[in-house]
């Protein structure tokens, strides 16, 4: 046990104020403490659903990869807007990277997974409007509903699902190291938790 911890010890914490009189070395260690004791094995993500996340993740950006080298080699030169060629397969790299980002994110268990499945559905909902008003009436107006309905909007409804359970996750986690009253709020009712009360 170290130094600090002794001094921890024999300072019993019953009420705020005696909160206020530690040290802030002391602080963060019971801070801590409560954080190692804290158990939220029933807000958890089961190991299926991160499975499913992490494989639709990874190969939505292998996928891709043959995917932009054919438009890079097929689509035409010339078209109405400039750099028709470039805007497409650029927008598909930079879906092919929110992809592989994402699938990274949550590999590593990273709180950043969250921005990165919202930014990857936001970009798969782009990519479905655009394949359907820009083919509308032309030859490839079949396909690109279907890949919308069967691929780019499911992944993209799946994306901020995921987001926002992890983000209900942390919101559990810290509303129950603050020791507030459940049930927890839903987040559109839910104050920025790391903004002090007299900010907001």
């Amino acid at each position: 046990m170290t130094h600090g911890d002794d001094l921890l010890l024999q300072r019993p914490i019953a009420s705020a104020d005696d909160v206020a009189g530690l040290s802030s070395r002391d602080r963060s260690l019971l801070a801590r403490w409560l954080a190692d004791s804290t158990q939220c094995d029933d807000i958890a993500l089961s190991r299926a659903r991160s499975r499913v996340g992490l494989a639709v993740s990874v190969g939505g950006a292998v996928l891709l990869i043959p995917w932009i080298a054919e438009l890079a080699t097929t689509l035409p030169d010339h078209h109405s807007a400039h750099q028709w060629r470039l805007a497409w397969s650029g927008f598909d790299v930079a879906l092919a990277l929110a992809f592989a980002f994402t699938a990274f994110a949550g590999w590593r268990r990273r709180q950043i997974a969250i921005t990165a499945l919202t930014v990857l559905g936001v970009l798969l909902l782009c990519d479905a409007w655009f394949d359907l008003t820009l083919s509308w009436g032309t030859s490839e107006q079949t396909a690109s509903v279907l890949t919308a309905v069967f691929a780019e909007i499911p992944v993209a409804i799946l994306a901020f699902a995921l987001a926002h359970r992890l983000l209900r996750e942390t919101v559990h986690y810290v509303w129950h190291l603050e020791g507030r009253e459940h049930p927890v709020p839903p987040l559109r009712r839910l104050p920025i938790i790391f903004v002090p009360t007299q900010a907001r």
